[in-house]
Order: structure tokens, then sequence, then C-alpha cells
């Protein structure tokens, strides 16, 4: 479906923020590894947050990708378009202010997009098993 721009609600960057928490929540259930949210605002101006996630089959990609779809569509953040979906080594969906890129183990490694954004604060979200942080891992 197609939104226009006076259909979809005008969301501050809290409400988004907890979308994008929302989103790595339905991950993790959905039993994604290495879930990170970074915020991106600040460093890109066109979008609000990156959601990066890895299954462990390009199968499991697939199906975090549409689940992640249909958990979206009643929020009414319009998708501006998706790549990889039929190949699912990396699976991208824009939604325009969250931008999700789910992967397979192998593809995000070499695309290693922690990297390419490494001076994006990551946001901080509790998982069921453990808090994901945002500071680097090595950062200790």
């Amino acid at each position: 479906m197609d939104y226009f721009a006076d259909q979809v609600p005008n969301r501050g960057i809290e409400e988004l923020e907890q979308l994008a928490i929302d989103v790595a929540r339905h991950l993790d259930e959905l039993k994604a590894d290495r879930i990170v949210v970074l915020r991106v605002r600040e460093m890109i101006h066109i979008s609000s947050f990156f959601i990066l996630a890895s299954g462990r089959s390009s199968r499991q990609v697939r199906m975090m990708g549409d689940s992640a779809e249909r958990f979206l569509k009643p929020m009414h953040l319009p998708r501006l378009g998706f790549h990889g979906r039929d190949d699912a080594r990396w699976f991208c969906l824009d939604h325009g202010e969250i931008v999700l890129h789910l992967f397979e183990q192998e593809a995000r490694e070499y695309y290693d997009l922690e990297n390419l954004w490494a001076r994006a604060p990551r946001v901080e979200i509790e998982f069921r098993s453990s808090t994901i942080s945002s500071e680097p891992e090595d950062a200790a």
C-alpha cells in the first residue's frame, strides 16, 4: 500500500526510537542474532535508525524480513523500498526513518556495516536474555 505524505503520522525522535526498539525486540523473538540499533539521524539526515540483525540461513533472514514487514504495517511507517529478499543474504527494508539490514552471518561480516557506521551511537536495548549496550564491545 502506498501512503501519501498527509496520511503518514509525523513522529518525533523518541517515538521513532521506541519503534526501532520494538522492531529489535520482535527480531529477538524470532531468534535473530547480533541485533544492533544505530542512531544515524545526525549523520545522514534521511533516516533516523538502522537496525542490523543476523540470521543463520537465507530462509531465516527472509522470514525475519517478512515478519518485520507485518509488524510494521499497523504502524503506518511506509516502506520506501526493499532489496535482497529473493536471495536473502542481505535483506534491506527501507522505511525511511527506520532501515532494517538483515544478513546471513557471512554477508554481515563482508559488508561490515558496524564498522562503516562506527561513529553512530548504539541504542541500548534490554532483551529477555541480555542487555545490548550503546558502548562498543571492546570499549571496556
